[in-house]
């Protein structure tokens, strides 16, 4: 029996939670009122995986975790509470690891070994390069860094390198068991020919061993350059797996499919599907596979205006309704002038278009040039006598290659090996119309032979160069967008977010309605978070930012009084700032919107933020002295005295945004519960969350005092324990008024007032509820809470989230520190 789906539970498992930690918490969760627990991946990762996306064997659940036996306590604890089980699983990748049984096998037997069929690698190319020297070959050589070592269990001799282990093809070891006297198994080998073999392998010529294999060991720099097998995004250690193949599906899925036919997992959760070769047939493969009534969401970025794709599924993981429920509560005008300040100060620059385009092009030319030196000469084949008649270069197509990837405005079109579609079209024309507004005239005429490429295929080449470009267009926007341009754009921090768009930093309420009428319409279970493990804020830290764009002045004001303050904390022996004027944005807002926080948080988030703007330091080459005075910056404003100035204003700052943050944090909160969809809690979240990116966001949670507040004893905060005994009664209100999770969606008419009410109402059969909140929290001299309805109460008794009886008349008022109204009608 599948639970019915009213809201899922993230759990983040590794080595520190596993599942005898979930199964602790099961009643937890229950008591809260959530339907399904929702799992992090829990197949066998990389020993010591922090999220399990490192997968090594797909078919086998993570000993680490509690294997086998663990999970089936766990999935008994929630079966006997009532609960399912949402499973993350990973089609996309696996790890290129020594601890992957079947990357091994391929390295040891090349791509005639059964494991080769499960990785995307171009062997017609040449040998599998691996990356990972820490100085060039030759120089690893003479330095002595390798060895030969035999793994006599596996049957197996191994290059050894630091920690990695590289095995010997078969031919190479039959070669040195002959030079060492040899016949036997290796496996079989007694102590005396143990002996003899090992005195044997210090005699062996390293570099000849090496130029023998199926496999070839490069220094790490050249992974941007040369690269001959699909990664997820510029991650090397974690190659594509190549899941439009039948049987590498099969094999792939055999686990989760069992689990689902077993009754222990209710609903899937797939990973990256716009990595794989063709995400619209693999939905529909994985449809047919789990049946009808089983719950399929696929983490998809959906840029503003883009429309799903009509896959067999029930929706996305929820990235656009998390920008959609945070673009709400973004003021407009208030956006507008902060950016305006930064541009007038030429702290910004440029447009959001062009910024973006250079960080992606960035991107390209850096960490992504292997993939696109690849695709380039995809690309070239087939089109000598269309470069001769243009007159077209080599390095014309390789710029045309990354000019059609830079102009992409969304992560893909999904044109299959045959079709496309009219969105697909659309799309191209968009490419088209951006590279002839910024790109050189031959780079557009060698673009217009691509476009026509993926337009109109005649060759296998062109179809693959199609394909190819797709999974690749998708990395380019996530790792020029979410991982350089978010961290280099500071107007409003909680925009800059997983899914969300610098062009559109808010969204109308007209817009939200008409979205949540589909959406009703339609019958969508997509999800709706507000926090993932991939978000670079939590709710209530992008909430108090939200409240400065309705208080701009306050910000501005905060700003100017510490400007001189932040200048001298800035200034080094030469003079110039470290952090420089734009990172002192992002660092103050950073502090202001997490704050309290500790020296020790923010270092490590600085670490990763300025690494991903590539502006001063970088992962390959990180700048130390910049990034050790963009922390010593901020660790003097929280705690040195010569930060005092800083501090006080931010506190100050804090202090007057606490009240708007307060209200938009519970605002977003009922609206994740209540607008059409399935509420998605990350950890920890029932509690407010003022973590920042990854790894901030999956430190340990205090489930002691979580339990305590649904319990309604212990000792916390109080906007804590209103926040959720806030998501328990919205929970529960899920579980007895189907309206919210099957009902209509109806726009509410109410009276223009300062704090821009957005209401709603969901309806099905008997069971009616009418929601309220605020968009904007005006200051105390500007309104009174006041409702008007324009189409009045209706007939009907009402009672609000608590129970109480709420009076029927046309008008109503509510306390200014509880501006919200989700009433439910009477049963007669």
């Amino acid at each position: 029996m599948i639970p019915d789906l009213i809201a899922t539970y993230r759990l983040q498992f590794h080595k520190g939670f596993t599942f005898a930690d979930a199964e602790a918490l099961v009643p937890y969760l229950a008591g809260l009122g959530v339907s399904h627990l929702y799992a992090s991946p829990l197949t066998v990762a990389v020993p010591g995986s922090t999220h399990g996306y490192d997968v090594v064997d797909p078919t086998r659940i993570n000993p680490e975790l509690g294997g086998d036996e663990g999970f089936d306590r766990l999935s008994r604890a929630l079966t006997a509470n009532g609960m399912g089980l949402l499973l993350d699983i990973v089609p996309n990748h696996m790890a290129a690891s020594q601890h992957n049984p079947f990357w091994m096998q391929m390295l040891e037997c090349g791509p005639e070994a059964d494991g080769a069929r499960l990785f995307d690698v171009f062997w017609e190319t040449g040998k599998l390069l691996l990356p990972v020297l820490g100085e060039p070959l030759r120089a690893t050589l003479e330095a002595g860094a390798f060895s030969l070592q035999p793994h006599y269990d596996a049957r197996r001799i191994v290059l050894c390198y630091g920690g990695n282990v590289f095995p010997l093809r078969p031919e190479s070891v039959r070669q040195i068991m002959e030079a060492a006297g040899l016949k036997e198994d290796l496996g079989a080998l007694g102590i005396d020919d143990r002996a003899a073999l090992e005195a044997a392998l210090t005699r062996v010529d390293l570099a000849e061993i090496i130029e023998a294999q199926h496999w070839r060991l490069a220094w790490w720099r050249t992974a941007a350059h040369d690269l001959n097998y699909r990664r997820f995004f510029n991650i090397t250690d974690l190659v594509g797996v190549r899941i439009e193949d039948r049987e590498v599906f099969d094999f792939v899925h055999r686990l989760p499919l069992d689990l689902v036919r077993q009754g222990r997992v209710h609903g899937l959760r797939v990973d990256h599907v716009d990595g794989l070769a063709d995400p619209a047939g693999y939905c529909a493969r994985l449809r047919r596979a789990v049946g009808p009534d089983v719950p399929i969401f696929v983490e998809k970025i959906l840029e503003p205006g883009e429309k799903l794709r009509p896959w067999p599924i029930d929706g996305t993981t929820g990235y656009e309704r998390l920008n959609d429920i945070n673009g709400v509560f973004v003021d407009e005008p208030g956006y507008r002038t902060l950016e305006e300040d930064l541009r007038a100060r030429n702290v910004l620059v440029g447009t959001t278009a062009a910024r973006l385009a250079e960080a992606k092009r960035q991107v390209l030319q850096g960490s992504l040039a292997a993939e696109v030196d690849s695709l380039a000469v995809l690309a070239r084949d087939g089109l000598d006598e269309a470069m001769r008649e243009g007159d077209l270069t080599d390095a014309a197509i390789r710029d045309a290659v990354s000019a059609l990837l830079v102009h992409c405005p969304v992560y893909r079109s999904y044109a299959t090996w045959d079709a496309a579609g009219p969105e697909d079209e659309a799309l191209w024309d968009a490419i088209a119309e951006g590279m002839a507004a910024a790109e050189d005239p031959l780079t557009n005429a060698a673009g217009a032979v691509l476009l026509d490429r993926l337009r109109a295929p005649r060759l296998d080449s062109d179809r693959r160069f199609r394909e190819r470009f797709q999974q690749l267009s998708g990395p380019a926007m996530a790792k020029g967008f979410e991982d350089t341009e978010l961290y280099r754009y500071p107007v409003l921090l909680c925009v800059n977010e997983v899914g969300g768009s610098l062009d559109h930093p808010t969204r109308t309420l007209e817009a939200i309605h008409t979205a949540s009428e589909a959406r009703a319409s339609a019958g969508m279970r997509d999800l709706i978070p507000l926090a993932t493990h991939d978000t670079k804020r939590g709710p209530d830290t992008r909430a108090r930012l939200a409240a400065i764009s309705t208080m701009p002045d306050l910000w501005l004001g905060f700003r100017e009084d510490t400007r001189e303050a932040c200048e001298a904390l800035a200034a080094n022996v030469s003079g110039q700032a470290q952090p420089d004027a734009l990172d002192q944005v992002m660092i103050l807002q950073t502090l202001v919107s997490a704050w309290p926080l500790s020296e020790e948080r923010v270092t490590a988030y600085l670490t990763k933020a300025l690494r991903e703007a590539k502006r001063h330091t970088n992962w390959e080459t990180p700048n130390a002295e910049y990034e050790d005075a963009a922390a010593a910056f901020a660790a003097r404003i929280i705690s040195a005295a010569q930060g005092e100035a800083v501090r006080a204003g931010i506190e100050t700052l804090v202090r007057q945004l606490e009240p708007a943050g307060r209200i938009i944090g519970i605002a977003q909160t009922i609206l994740q519960h209540t607008l059409p969809g399935t509420p998605d809690i990350y950890q920890g979240t029932e509690f407010r969350d003022f973590s920042l990116v990854d790894p901030d966001n999956r430190r340990p949670v205090d489930w002691e005092a979580r339990r305590a507040a649904l319990a309604g004893h212990g000792e916390m905060p109080d906007a804590d324990r209103e926040k959720s005994e806030l998501v328990r009664r919205l929970l529960s209100l899920r579980r007895t008024q189907v309206a919210l999770t099957r009902g209509s969606y109806t726009l509410l008419r109410l009276a223009p007032s300062p704090w821009r009410w957005f209401g709603f109402e969901r309806r099905h059969e008997g069971s009616v509820v009418r929601v309220i909140v605020p968009t904007r929290v005006p200051t105390a001299n500007e309104a009174p809470a006041s409702l008007s309805f324009e189409d009045g109460w209706g007939t009907q008794e009402w009672t609000g989230l608590d129970g109480t009886p709420l009076a029927g008349d046309a008008a109503t008022t509510l306390a200014s520190d509880w501006p919200f109204l989700i009433a439910r009608a009477r049963a007669s």
